[in-house]
Formats: C-alpha cells, sequence, structure tokens
C-alpha cells in the first residue's frame, strides 16, 4: 500500500474540513443572506420580454428581501454570454439569472451547459406563441394553415423571428410535428428579432411569423397582419379575439416562452428554500401580478421542483425535436 505523503496528507485535510464548514454555513448563509446587493443576469439585450421581466422581478425582490438586486443584460452569443456567466458564477446567492428556452443551444453546438448547472429556483412567467400571416393572406384559421403547410411544406417560409433555435421557431416546429408535416421539407429562415420578422412578413417577404401576441402587436394594430391562434389552452385577456390553439384544434399544447428563476449549480438547499419562498410571495402579489399582466406578459408558477421535472421535459422534447428541423 503507498503511504501518502505529509503533504498530501495535509492537503487532503484541508479539502475535508472546508466541506465540513461548508455544511455548517448553508444554514447561516441561507439565515442572513442577503446582506448586499444581488445580480440578476438576463442573458438577453435590453427592452425584450425576459429584461423586462427581470426588472420587475428585482423590483419585488427588494421590496421582499431588503436588499437591492441589480439587473445586468448579457444578450451576446445569442445569449450563451449570459448563461455562461450564471453557470460559472459562486452558489452563494448572490448571481441569480434569468433562464428561459435554453436547451436548444447545445443541439446546435453553440455551448455545453445542461440542467445540472443550474439550481433551479422557480418559473414566473409563460408567453404563448401566436401565429401571423399578412392581411391579404387566404388562411382564416391555424388548421387551415397547418393543412397546407403539411400539404405542401416547401413551399412556404416561415420566419424564426432570430436563430432557428428559439423559443418560437422550436414551437411552431413543435406543433407542425405534431400535425404530421415532414419536417425536413420546412422553410425555416433566421432572421434579425421579432420586429423584423413582422415588418418582413407585412412586407411579403415571408408567410409566416410566430412570435408572442406583443410582440406583434403593433403591425397587428395597423392592420397589415392577422393572428391565427395563440399556441395556448385559453384566449389571452389582452388579445381575446385571437382564439387559441385548443379551440381550434383540440390539441391540448402549450407552446411557446418560459422564463424562470435560476442559480449556479451547488447552492445549498437552505437557500434554495429561501429564494423559492421570496419567489413565490413576490408570485403571489397581486401588484406584482397586475404589473405583468399590463405589460402583456403571462403568468405561470412552478416551484423548485417542479421547474426541474419542466426543464427536463424541455431538453428531452428539444433533443427529439432537432434531429427532424431543416434550418437554414
Amino acid at each position: 500500500m503507498r503511504i501518502p505523503t505529509f503533504k498530501t496528507f495535509v492537503r487532503r485535510s484541508c479539502a475535508a474540513a472546508a466541506f465540513a464548514l461548508l455544511g455548517l454555513a448553508g444554514p447561516l448563509l441561507a439565515a442572513d443572506w442577503p446582506t448586499r446587493p444581488v445580480t440578476i443576469v438576463v442573458p438577453a439585450g435590453a427592452g425584450g420580454g425576459s429584461d423586462g421581466t427581470a426588472r420587475i422581478l428585482a423590483k419585488y425582490l427588494k421590496e421582499e428581501l431588503g436588499q437591492q438586486f441589480n439587473v445586468i443584460n448579457l444578450g451576446q452569443g445569442g445569449g450563451v454570454v449570459g448563461i455562461q456567466r450564471i453557470v460559472s458564477a459562486r452558489p452563494d446567492g448572490y448571481t441569480l439569472g434569468v433562464l428561459f428556452n435554453y436547451a436548444h443551444y447545445k443541439e446546435m453546438g453553440q455551448a455545453d451547459f445542461t440542467l445540472d448547472d443550474f439550481t433551479p429556483i422557480g418559473q414566473y412567467n409563460f408567453d404563448p406563441a401566436g401565429f401571423q400571416v399578412r392581411d391579404d393572406s387566404p388562411f382564416t384559421s391555424i388548421d387551415q394553415a397547418l393543412d397546407a403547410i403539411k400539404a405542401d411544406p416547401s413551399k412556404y417560409t416561415i420566419a424564426c423571428a432570430g436563430g432557428c433555435g428559439g423559443s418560437w421557431p422550436v414551437a411552431v416546429a413543435t406543433l407542425l410535428d405534431r400535425w404530421g408535416v415532414e419536417m425536413t421539407k420546412v422553410r425555416m429562415i433566421p432572421g434579425q428579432g421579432a420586429a423584423a420578422a413582422m415588418q418582413d412578413l407585412a412586407a411579403g417577404g415571408v408567410d409566416f411569423v410566430p412570435c408572442s401576441l406583443p410582440e406583434a402587436d403593433a403591425l397587428l394594430k395597423t392592420g397589415k397582419v392577422r393572428s391565427l391562434a395563440v399556441f395556448g389552452q385559453e384566449r389571452l385577456p389582452t388579445f381575446d379575439s385571437v382564439p387559441s390553439l385548443k379551440e381550434q384544434t383540440g390539441l391540448d399544447l402549450e407552446l411557446g416562452s418560459f422564463r424562470g428563476l435560476v442559480a449556479p449549480a451547488g447552492v445549498p438547499d437552505e437557500l434554495r428554500a429561501k429564494l423559492q419562498a421570496a419567489l413565490e410571495k413576490v408570485y403571489q402579489n397581486p401588484a406584482w401580478q397586475e404589473e405583468m399582466q399590463a405589460r402583456g406578459f403571462g403568468l405561470q408558477w412552478r416551484d423548485a421542483n417542479a421547474f426541474t421535472r419542466y426543464l427536463q421535459q424541455h431538453t428531452q422534447d428539444v433533443q427529439a425535436l432537432f434531429a427532424k428541423m431543416n434550418l437554414e
């Protein structure tokens, strides 16, 4: 048997002591946290939905916990830079992040982070996709459009409203796959975001644009475009003239963009519980809900365990779908 050197013995003893101290420090950290400002990383630029929900959330977390919550935007690389910042931070509760539909990054070779790199705290938002057409489109219902795409998938162009691995194109691709469309023939075109895609739709450059109804609202109001459906089980209160996917097709699907609060992997259980409790109090606050809905943001709550299961299912769904998508 090899006898360890004195140096090795000391190193191992120090490591064991450090782990023991970390275990003892967990409850103390949870009891005291936060004692200084907290950073919320948004892996997207300023002015979008992720940024908007994060800033509303930060205001109410400050009221709940008595410390400043500062939002920083890191949207470079389509969000990769921001998510990497979250997963590489110390798991001490002072760096949190907004996580949205993320599984496509690994499938597209853009990053290698997985669910194991996060500590899910809770989901607070879901915005269903809408499916928009020009005002002169022959389609008046979502099932008509789906049948036409199924009959001749390569005839139509679908704008991705950004990269074709994001939440809106994955939402419509999931629907097309469920409808029996041959996905290898579907033409999905990347772009420069929802606003640019909607302008392209109005100008006749593409046939369909999947994005949230708040993002489409400006052109919907002009009458230059129409929304055939919102991809959920019910109509949205602020867009009650747009029928839901379920009422038109009977499909019990909810497709769109989720947002939740996460921390780096390794956050102690006691601190995670305190974070979840604070987030849930904010979510249940009528003033927070009113402010979110006034901005057109949907409400959806999942606690840490339910959010973790949801993220696991999201990853599996994206992995299964990507092999069928023809991305240009």
